[in-house]
């Protein structure tokens, strides 16, 4: 099923009906608390219903239903039990609001957690390159901000979504009930101020998604200048790059501004349409206190302009707040389609239905490549060509070439994070697409050259290899990777806290703790990317010559630019620019390929200084 950012809000969709029916509840009492004050002022004066209107009439005979509570003084009596309606209302009305208030806030919290989930799952699951078409800064800004203010939208529409649009079509339908021609008046402010709202939101949702783009940018440099600190520093460009962060600064919050201007259009606005409709209220009729008043011939009780005054502010109160709902809600469809673009991206490494595992024996093959060429862009130059080899379980595959020969990628397309242009990779002797990506994952374990730890301790980042894994366990591995040595001399040792990024343990110990880690898995396969490259000649040696006994049935793919780590090897492949240049045995390659052996040569001299 494609996922989007619906299939995260429809998961709490009970919330969507018990939460606005709890505050209806709520938003009843506020329609009806003016119309009780009402009553209650008519019949304070008299107590005779028939000198009263229709509707202090109606609450009068509903008053009389709770009986005498005081005798001899009806109209107290009234003010009594009116006052106490008028103060249970409230109470109800509160708890009402204080119950939606919850589920609102259980619902948004679910749904953002939902989808926070959906969008960092499909993150993961996207390829380098994916990653990097789409954006990563943005694919960030998207997993952070658009994901909370969709949260923020689901929030308030539980709270406010139904209530503001009945508050204001209850307060005109009875303003018009208690006198049609004040109604009219407040029945002609809303279209106006509907018009205002349309047009300023329509065009801040357009600047919204500017300013959106902004904040990706942003996000994107400030991560690069992060990650690059060091080499700012080296090349002395600090003045450059903080002047490059302030015009991006710069830039957004322009923006930012621009936007807000034009959403601050729509309260000034709106309360001098009101404020005008109240103007033109006390200019339609004469106010005299002891007649009443005239309107249009008819004669109006004071009580009931001040309820149909109580009821012009709940509208202008309401048309704010409506505003400002529009203003979230509109954020709210931007941040929800860029999040349904980060879910729509499909990734090219997808599992077939009827995917298979197999399990094979020493000696037998587990990786072959026939013909394979691979391009990253379609038509454009092939990174590999025609690369064909086969490799035995248990057997190692040495690779050595310099930078951009293909070395990478040939390793990409042996973990099926890529698929190959042409050609065929079989893994076990099955088409490697037709494998399950699960197991594979479990099967092959790899070590890039740049070792990545994680914030927290060094057995969490063991236990990512192993849940359940025990110490005696991880010190064995980290004594085959010579990694025990500098970890004993930490005084929690395995609890020893790891920086984010391990930027406290230098480069040959973050390598170390990697390939301990990767040991723990005890996989198939193992891939070591010039895993061992800020190691020592000896440490490197001892490194690999541990791995021999350790996991003596694994096949190892060793990628170095040292021909001492990989001469050992059952195959070496040479390659440049993509391509096999030779293959074989150290032994071989030294007299058959010239640019081996000049390799060679060169190491064992500068060795020898």
């Amino acid at each position: 099923m494609k996922e989007k950012v619906f299939s995260a809000i429809k998961k709490n969709g009970w919330t969507y009906i018990v939460g606005p029916a709890f505050k209806m509840i709520e938003a009843v009492f506020d329609l009806l608390i003016p119309l009780v004050m009402k009553a209650v002022l008519d019949l304070s004066f008299t107590s005779d219903l028939s000198k009263v209107d229709s509707v202090s009439k109606g609450f009068g005979h509903f008053l009389d239903l709770f009986g005498t509570w005081v005798s001899g003084n009806k109209p107290l009596n009234y003010a009594l039990v009116g006052g106490t309606l008028i103060l249970l209302m409230g109470i109800v009305g509160l708890v009402t609001t204080m119950i939606c208030q919850y589920i609102a806030a259980l619902s948004a919290t679910r749904t953002g957690t939902d989808l926070r989930d959906m969008l960092y799952r499909k993150i993961l699951s996207l390829g380098k390159g994916e990653r990097e078409k789409f954006g990563e800064g943005k694919a960030m800004t998207i997993l952070n901000s658009d994901s909370f203010q969709v949260q923020q939208g689901v929030l308030f529409f539980i709270r406010l979504g139904v209530r503001a649009p009945f508050i204001i079509l209850g307060s005109l339908i009875l303003s018009l009930i208690l006198n049609w021609q004040i109604g009219l008046v407040f029945l002609a402010i809303i279209p106006v101020i509907l018009l205002i709202v349309f047009v300023v939101m329509r065009k801040a949702s357009k600047q919204y998604l500017v300013i959106q783009g902004r904040l990706d940018s942003l996000s994107t440099s400030t991560s690069d200048s992060l990650e690059g600190a060091r080499v700012i520093r080296a090349f002395f460009t600090m003045d450059e790059e903080k002047k490059r962060f302030e015009d991006k600064t710069k830039t957004y919050q322009d923006e930012s501004i621009r936007v807000s201007k034009i959403n601050a259009l729509i309260n000034p606005l709106t309360f001098a349409i009101v404020s005008m409709a109240t103007i033109l209220v006390v200019f339609i009729g004469s106010f005299d206190m002891a007649e009443g008043i005239k309107m249009m011939g008819q004669d109006v009780l004071p009580s009931t302009i001040i309820t149909l005054v109580s009821y012009l502010s709940q509208i202008f109160q309401t048309l704010i707040l409506l505003t400002n709902l529009v203003t979230i809600f509109t954020k709210t469809i931007v941040s929800w389609k860029r999040c349904d673009s980060l879910l729509a991206v499909k990734p090219k490494i997808v599992e077939k239905e009827n995917a298979i595992t197999k399990t094979i024996k020493k000696g037998e093959t587990i990786f072959e490549l026939d013909n394979v060429t691979f391009c990253y862009e379609e038509g454009g130059n092939a990174a590999l060509k025609d690369i064909s080899f086969h490799l035995r379980k248990g057997e190692t595959l040495g690779i050595i070439g310099g930078t951009g020969s293909g070395k990478t990628t040939l390793i990409r397309l042996v973990e099926r994070l890529i698929d190959p242009s042409q050609g065929k990779v079989l893994y076990k002797g099955v088409d490697l697409k037709d494998y399950k990506i699960s197991a594979l994952r479990k099967e092959i374990a790899f070590v890039p050259q740049k070792s990545v730890l994680f914030k927290g301790t060094i057995r969490s980042n063991m236990e990512m290899a192993k849940e359940d894994v025990t110490d005696e366990e991880i010190w064995k591995c980290l004594r085959v990777s010579c990694a025990e040595d500098f970890v004993r001399t930490e005084p929690s040792q395995l609890l020893h806290e790891v920086e984010e990024g391990g930027k406290n343990f230098s480069g040959g110990q973050r390598q170390r703790l990697a390939i301990a880690r990767t040991f723990l898995r005890k996989p198939e396969v193992l891939i070591l990317d010039d895993s061992t490259s800020a190691l020592d000649l000896l440490t490197d040696k001892k490194v690999r010559d541990n791995l021999k006994d350790f996991l003596p049935d694994a096949t190892k793919i060793l990628i170095s630019q040292r021909v001492s780590t990989i001469k050992d090897s059952d195959l070496i492949l040479v390659l440049e620019g993509g391509k096999v240049l030779s293959m074989g045995k150290h032994e071989e390659l030294l007299k058959t390929s010239q640019v081996y052996r000049e390799t060679y040569d060169s190491q064992m001299q500068k060795e020898g200084l």
